[in-house]
């Protein structure tokens, strides 16, 4: 029987800093519990049309869309992923969206997709270089019918600023499959990128 991915854990991220030629991931941190996960790949390209055919296709820009549907994010993570202003309420923070998205951090991203084992993961990724496009929530009056709903996070991944100096390319992403638990446990404590990914197994 043809596997298939049947499940999906360990939704975390990490704050992206780039500075002075330099590009650093901070600690990894728990996003939500993640219900599922959804992932588009789009390729820009242009067309050269000449004697009514297609001569040759010009390709640009690769980004990549994720859709994660969690149960809801606490209001500190949220803040943090869209750069949220913190305002001081008594002993209390409240957080104050800002109008300008441009400030938005960019974040890593990491999950585990599973193939209907609970337990054990199929594959581990992380993405590098995101944006949260939007974070949308659902509320329903609370009566008997009403099932529970969660929080869905949209984040564009475009390619890093600066190359991987062990591909020489800006990747967007990285995947691997794991054998079982303890090695995804060991991808999530760190950001993997193609420069560390080494060295992940070996401490």
């Amino acid at each position: 029987m043809a596997k298939q991915y049947r499940g999906c854990s360990r939704l975390v991220y990490a704050l992206v800093t780039e500075s002075e030629g330099k590009t650093e991931y901070g600690t990894v941190k728990t996003l939500a519990p993640v219900k599922s996960v959804s992932r588009d790949i789009d390729a820009s390209h242009e067309n050269v049309w000449a004697d009514n055919a297609i001569q040759e296709t010009h390709f640009s820009g690769t980004k990549v869309t994720r859709s994660f549907d969690c149960t809801r994010l606490e209001p500190e993570v949220e803040a943090e992923i869209l750069g949220l202003t913190v305002v001081t309420v008594g002993q209390k923070k409240a957080y104050a969206t800002d109008p300008d998205g441009s400030q938005r951090p960019y974040i890593a991203v990491g999950y585990a997709l599973h193939d209907g084992d609970a337990e054990k993961p199929c594959e581990v990724v992380w993405a590098y270089h995101g944006k949260v496009l939007s974070v949308s929530k659902a509320s329903n009056t609370i009566d008997d019918g009403t099932g529970s709903e969660g929080q869905t996070v949209e984040i564009e991944f475009s390619a890093p600023v600066r190359p991987f100096t062990a591909t020489k390319k800006r990747n967007l992403d990285i995947s691997m499959a794991v054998a079982d638990a303890t090695e995804a446990e060991k991808w999530f404590t760190q950001v993997v990128t193609p420069d560390n990914a080494s060295t992940v197994f070996t401490a």
